[in-house]
């Protein structure tokens, strides 16, 4: 060890022992204001970026201890933060505190632990000269305050531009029945939970009868019609709200209704929302001003569903059939829902709604019998979940498709069974035969001239595929892709194909199901009205209709 000794220069050190110097705290807030003079600091939103720093004479920084009221002060070891803040009223001061602690503390403090003070004055407040015992003289003595005012900020509301039930439309149709449904989305800078009410009304925002409360956790509402009030077609009529917080049909409609519904007219929904200081956003409409919303009036209690396109004479016949049916007991007295219209590979027809349930569903069962038409590209997947739905509560469907080639024969008989309760399998490719002599050729066209046979040919008449001849627009168009179906347990077969092949083979091709609500032909029906001699006495198919109408219940 080296020892120095310099003479002439003597150091004396004070054997006094000073007291822990408290740390002194400073603090922030973005976007920054004069913190002396609170009125410099401008209304802002209830989302606060807040900064905090210190600094100590003779240590270091453990941390700090916050406060918005001076009631509780909570402990971080962080030294800035983002707060969301309530709001009770339009406008709200929130007064903030921080003060350091430096490491003249020497016990212990979690992230978040709260800690307490002496309330010399009984108020609930920290105020300055009161102590926190546990801190000792660690803690800033005279920590910074800063008032914030906040400025509630409106919420905001905008309907759902899609959805993920099979469609991707954006709006509601041009045209629809007495059911729609509309979903929306909501938020508030203020935090969403400061949503308290949402409003809806049609055609009328200018009286305050016309508006109708919802419940905050609303996201979307249905509404129907009660048609039963109307007296004329040009009648306005109250509706059934049911409201839920996903596109779903609620189990019960509010006690409320919602007026104005104007039936075989132009209608528009309204929607607003409200917060917690009684706030309003913006009113939004839909459909949007570039657009129109008519509503159609039931005519009576049945419904054709044209799901075959609009390039054929398919719904000039079905028409004219249902004109003259029974007398014409059901003539004016029937509707047509062109689903295939405006429909691509990637959307839905421009006549369906977003949601399929409960929009389509609900609409259904507005009828009791329904007559739905279609071809190998059908809607089996909007039929699959809708039409079950609608047989419960009552109703009663004629189904006449076809099957695509390249159709899942598994997948097929799933969705209908799932649509008539009526068939078990369907044969796992199209029909097909190679004997020139046979009504089914080797590709799967089905020759003109080609019968049905009735199982009951008491009942049910022969239907006949058509030809140029009974049908001079579309009798030359092929018709194709026959599959033979097995009934389910219960059901009955109804029509075979005439037989063919060395076998003599003739599978089913029309069932009824066994609570006699479905009946299902898996041919194009209005092809398979002909009568070669002579054309004018086409009225297999009409004779068909009538008969499972009839029995349906339909007159």
């Amino acid at each position: 060890m080296l020892a120095l000794s310099l003479p002439g220069c003597t150091k004396h050190f004070s054997s006094t022992r000073y007291g822990n110097v408290p740390p002194e705290t400073y603090v922030s807030a973005f976007p920054f204001r004069d913190s002396v003079n609170a009125a410099n600091f401008n209304p802002q939103s209830s989302r606060l970026e807040v900064h905090w720093w210190a600094t100590d004479a003779d240590g270091l920084i453990k941390g700090y201890i916050v406060t918005f009221n001076k009631k509780v002060w909570t402990f971080t070891t962080m030294s800035d933060s983002v707060f969301a803040l309530p709001l009770f009223t339009e406008d709200t001061t929130y007064i903030f505190s921080v003060a350091a602690i430096d490491n003249g503390f020497t016990g212990s403090l979690k992230e978040g632990d709260t800690v307490a003070f002496t309330d010399k004055n009984g108020n609930g407040y920290w105020d300055k000269g009161e102590a926190f015992p546990k801190l000792g003289g660690s803690v800033d003595p005279d920590p910074p305050a800063i008032k914030f005012p906040i400025a509630n900020t409106p919420p905001v509301v905008s309907f759902l531009m899609n959805s993920g039930q099979f469609t991707t439309r954006t709006d509601i149709p041009e045209t629809t029945f007495t059911v729609a449904s509309f979903g929306w989305q909501a938020s508030d800078l203020d935090g969403n939970s400061t949503i308290t009410d949402f409003y809806i009304a049609l055609n009328d925002t200018t009286s305050a009868n016309s508006w109708v409360e919802l419940p905050a956790q609303a996201r979307f509402v249905t509404i129907k019609a009660r048609t039963a009030e109307a007296s004329t077609d040009t009648s306005t009529v109250t509706c059934d709200i049911y409201a839920n917080t996903y596109p779903a049909m609620a189990y019960t409609p509010m006690s409320v209704t919602l007026p104005n519904m104007k039936l075989n007219r132009d209608n528009v929904f309204y929607l607003k929302a409200k917060d917690v200081a009684n706030a309003y956003s913006l009113v939004v409409r839909m459909p949007d001003t570039t657009h129109t919303w008519f509503v159609k009036k039931p005519k009576g209690d049945v419904l054709i569903i044209n799901d075959y396109g609009s390039q054929t004479q398919s719904l000039p016949f079905y028409r004219s059939v249902f004109d003259t049916l029974g007398g014409g007991g059901l003539n004016g007295k029937y509707d047509v829902w062109d689903i295939r219209l405006g429909k691509t590979s990637t959307r839905k027809g421009d006549l369906v709604q977003p949601c399929v349930v409960p929009s389509f569903q609900e609409t259904l069962k507005l009828y009791k019998y329904i007559l739905w038409y279609s071809i190998d590209d059908q809607d089996f997947d909007i039929a699959q979940i809708s039409v079950g739905e609608f047989r419960r509560a009552g109703g009663k469907i004629l189904l006449s498709y076809g099957i695509s080639s390249s159709s899942d024969a598994s997948g097929a008989a799933e969705q209908l069974r799932d649509i008539s309760d009526a068939v078990d399998s369907v044969t796992a490719g199209v029909l097909t035969d190679s004997l020139a002599s046979s009504p089914i050729g080797s590709n799967g066209f089905v020759k003109s001239g080609t019968s049905l046979i009735p199982v009951d040919s008491s009942r049910y008449p022969v239907l006949v595929r058509d030809g140029p001849q009974s049908n001079p627009i579309d009798g030359g168009k092929t018709v194709q892709n026959f599959r033979g179906v097995f009934p389910s347990v219960g059901a009955t077969a109804i029509y075979d194909i005439q037989p063919y092949g060395v076998d003599g083979r003739h599978p089913h091709i029309g069932i009824m199901s066994g609570d006699g609500t479905a009946f299902v032909l898996g041919v194009p029906l209005y092809r398979f009205n002909g009568n070669e001699t002579p054309p004018s006495a086409n009225t297999r198919a009409a004779r068909l209709m009538y008969r499972v109408f009839k029995d349906f219940g339909a007159f």
